[in-house]
């Protein structure tokens, strides 16, 4: 599996986030959100976030200039998704939001499109209401999700091992260490504290 583009559902904190490392990464990003404003706030902190980065020196100019290139937004989940090879949703961990939500990513999404939950809930537990148990997978990005280094890929039950390879090295290319944990499961008390 070769990802080149990447839907983040959810502008949120940590989606605003996960869009910016990704464009930088050369990654094709969208970013999707229901709310224009908070779209409109995550697209202003994208942009204000290269620019400092420019003017520290820590990133080229054109590195900068090709992120913004590489980053759109959609306000549907179904115009994201549309060509996403790696779809990442940071949505609350509400159970009925997240069955909808994979639900209509198992509907609409390119057939070899791998789904990411950031979330606490059991991967295992998603997986097994989608036709592509093999290409769902936990990546739990820590709080401050800039300045981490480090991805956990949680493996649900039927995770292939093709998924976990991709989404480690879309991990690399964003910097990132790629710690690979077994799902704990929906009654583990563990699975509900991120460990």
């Amino acid at each position: 599996m070769n990802v080149k583009t990447i839907a983040v559902i959810g502008a949120d904190t940590i989606g605003r986030s996960i869009a910016y490392m990704a464009a930088l990464s050369g990654y094709q990003t969208i970013l999707e959100d229901v709310s224009d404003a908070r779209l409109q706030k995550a697209a202003a902190w994208i942009a204000d976030n290269l620019e400092s980065s420019i003017s520290r020196r820590t990133i080229e100019a054109t590195s900068g200039g090709a992120a913004l290139a590489n980053l759109s937004t959609a306000h549907t989940i179904e115009d994201a998704i549309r060509g996403a090879d790696l779809i990442i949703e940071t949505l609350p961990d509400e159970m009925e939001m997240q069955i909808e939500l994979f639900t209509i990513l198992d509907k609409f999404a390119e057939p070899n499109a791998i789904f990411a939950t950031t979330g606490l809930i059991s991967i295992t537990e998603l997986a097994e209401i989608t036709f592509c148990a093999d290409r769902c997978i936990g990546m739990r990005f820590p709080d401050s999700v800039v300045e981490t280094k480090t991805v956990e890929l949680v493996k649900g039950r039927e995770t292939s091992n093709e998924t976990v390879a991709a989404c480690s090295d879309v991990a690399r290319r964003m910097g990132r260490e790629a710690v690979v944990v077994d799902d704990a499961g929906p009654t583990d008390p563990a699975n509900r504290n991120g460990n």
